[in-house]
């Protein structure tokens, strides 16, 4: 019985104090409705749904991740993100940049006010990079691949818009140029000589270009046999009507500006899944942020991987035209020298939101760092509010080996999350891309939380809600013997109002994040079921492992990890600020064992030299300047 969930310990810690706000905020109702909302000014919902523990500009539209690195040479993280920071839409992007010493606390590069924090920004009307500065990687590296304090960023330069797979590509779009800081990042000049590859492959009716991601690769140098060490990117692409293409490039390390096309990774036909959708997803039509990498396991054997934004894959559990994926696949040698990839393994990077997923050689730690982007599911109220986007909290990738599994009912062996090998005695052996969130950075924005720690005597079939939380928090709680679907609930008001039940089904192996009632707003936000696949190993000796359930709710962003081997990141947006009770959810009929429950209220915020209330000024443009996309004058 749920009643018989136990209290074992308090408060653990005090929460720390916050900072000041910038400028004075209307005071809010304790219960918002919609007609209230539409009576408010900009910027007056700023700090009700905000994210304080997870990334995100200082106000404005954000989107994806960029430029991310570790400097050996000045010992700091950088962190570049997609930004417009006066308006609450996409356009006119350029790069915003943060800085941190231990990856848990930032400090904007420039100071959060205005757009103080813009880094790498458009240049004159008309230029090669005069309408934006799209997504890319970065090094510390200077152009001959020595480390003497030179920063690069590889980027997508355009010069014409609207851009879209949907419709004609426009030559001459996108390029791919650099920019350079040789002052750590506090300011960037661009590369005399950009761009620095100035066509997509030639043949190709693509469906865009861009977003190179750039590593040293000593085992791809390994692969094609290059004697000297070279750099290699990757761009998100597609080619019309056939399929979405990741192309490959080469560049010796003496010069990372002579790039050579190596042709296609590998050529996916449009809207192909590697197995059943609900387990892998949909190639769709066009890859954006795509990355490329190999990880090593603790036989030491490589595996290699992809990373892909696919676009237009929409199916009807998952409605959004975006898509994160994974691969693992096969990599080898073609005979006109260039590589080929054959996935073998595959499943969505992220079953919500999270998109634009990229990642980065972390050399202090020696670890593969990845972050994503996370939209709103807001339909209206975005001026209320002044900003859009976050982003998930950092994961380290790694492979997961799995020994002595049994297949019991076929799902083990199917094409999809798991690259296996069978034995002679019967049992398998599965391989797994997985991620969790970087301990230090749980502990960090643990640090001044309040923790409470729930016990179970044994099995339930009742739901209930046992503890109160609030709207910055964690949860852990460990499931096992499920009958039927059964998980948590959240964000749940005294009364029941509001409340978001999420629950893992033992039948179809589906989690499932019922937002239908986690808002009473009318129309609020989008509310359907956000659905993904997880299954759990069963071993030969031990059974079915345990369920376990890590979620973070920061503002309106929801962070759902399962065992290392799900994620799910959504939005929720409660119209009470009492919305704030957790508890577990079992199904009518449905019976499971929970062994315990803990929570950490009041997560950190992790830009504390910026105040919770970072808004600027919005700023409006008309319908001529905004829908011909030529209105930015440039610096």
């Amino acid at each position: 019985m749920l009643a018989s969930l136990l209290v074992l310990s308090v408060v653990l810690g005090a929460i720390g104090s916050t900072n000041a706000q910038n400028n004075s905020s209307p005071e809010l109702p304790d219960v918002l409705d919609r007609s209230t909302i539409e009576g408010l000014g900009n910027n007056s919902l700023f700090n009700r749904w905000r994210p304080i523990s997870h990334f995100s500009a200082p106000a404005g539209w954000m989107n994806d991740p960029c430029g991310m690195m570790y400097d050996p040479t000045r010992d700091t993280y950088h962190l570049h993100y997609q930004w417009h920071p006066h308006h609450i839409n996409w356009g006119n992007i350029s790069w915003g940049h943060a800085i941190s010493q231990d990856l848990v606390t930032w400090t904007d590069v420039g100071g959060w006010e205005n757009g103080n924090a813009q880094s790498i920004v458009t240049g004159k009307n008309g230029s090669y990079n005069g309408l934006g500065i799209f997504s890319g990687s970065a090094l510390p590296i200077n152009l001959t691949g020595g480390e003497d304090g030179t920063l690069l960023a590889f980027y997508t330069s355009v010069s014409f818009l609207p851009t879209n797979w949907k419709i004609p590509y426009e030559n001459g779009t996108e390029t791919q140029s650099i920019a350079i800081s040789t002052d750590g990042g506090e300011t960037w000049e661009q590369y005399e000589n950009n761009p620095i590859i100035s066509a997509p492959p030639e043949g190709w009716n693509v469906t865009g270009w861009r977003d190179p991601f750039v590593e040293a690769w000593p085992e791809m140098d390994a692969v094609l046999g290059q004697e000297e060490p070279h750099y290699y990117s990757v761009f998100g692409s597609g080619i019309k009507d056939i399929g979405p293409r990741i192309p490959f490039y080469s560049a010796p390390a003496s010069d990372l500006t002579n790039w050579t096309f190596l042709g296609a990774l590998w050529e996916p036909s449009a809207n192909e899944s590697l197995g059943s959708v609900l387990e892998t997803g949909t190639y769709a039509f066009n890859f954006e942020v795509s990355n490329f990498f190999s990880l090593t396991d603790i036989d030491g054997d490589v595996h290699y991987y992809v990373l892909m934004g696919t676009e237009g894959g929409n199916t009807t559990f998952h409605p959004r035209q975006q898509w994160g994926l994974w691969n693992e696949g096969i990599v080898s040698r073609r005979e006109n020298g260039s590589a080929r990839f054959t996935p073998v393994a595959g499943g969505a990077i992220d079953s919500g939101l999270l998109y634009a997923v990229a990642s980065f050689n972390d050399t202090k730690n020696n670890r593969r760092v990845q972050w994503g982007w996370a939209n709103e599911d807001l339909n209206d109220f975005f001026t209320q509010q002044g900003f859009q986007g976050a982003f998930a909290l950092p994961r380290e990738m790694y492979v997961m080996k799995a020994t002595g599994l049994v297949n019991l009912d076929g799902a083990l062996t199917t094409l999809g999350n798991n690259r296996v090998t069978e034995h002679e005695d019967g049992t398998f052996t599965a391989w797994t891309l997985a991620a969790r969130p970087l301990p230090e950075v749980v502990s960090g924005i643990r640090n001044g939380t309040s923790q409470q720690n729930y016990a179970s005597n044994g099995t339930t079939s009742e739901s209930s809600i046992i503890g109160q939380g609030s709207s910055h928090m964690q949860l852990t709680a460990t499931f096992r013997n499920f009958t039927g679907p059964a998980g948590l609930t959240i964000a749940a008001s005294p009364g029941s109002e509001e409340y978001t039940n999420i629950w893992w089904d033992p039948l179809n192996y589906t989690v499932n994040v019922d937002r239908s009632s986690s808002s009473s707003i009318e129309n609020v936000a989008q509310n359907y079921t956000v659905i993904g696949y997880f299954y759990p190993y069963t071993h030969q000796r031990g059974g079915t492992e345990d369920v376990v359930m890590d979620i973070f709710i920061d503002g309106s962003l929801v962070e759902l990890y399962i065992n290392d081997r799900f994620w799910l990141t959504t939005r929720i947006y409660p119209g009470r600020t009492d919305s704030v009770g957790f508890g577990p959810f079992v199904a009518e009929g449905a019976t499971v064992e929970i062994s315990r429950i803990s929570a950490w209220t009041n997560t950190s915020n992790i830009f504390p030299d910026r105040p919770l209330n970072s808004s600027s000024e919005l700023v409006f443009d008309t319908a001529e300047q905004t829908n011909n996309y030529t209105w930015w004058p440039g610096n």
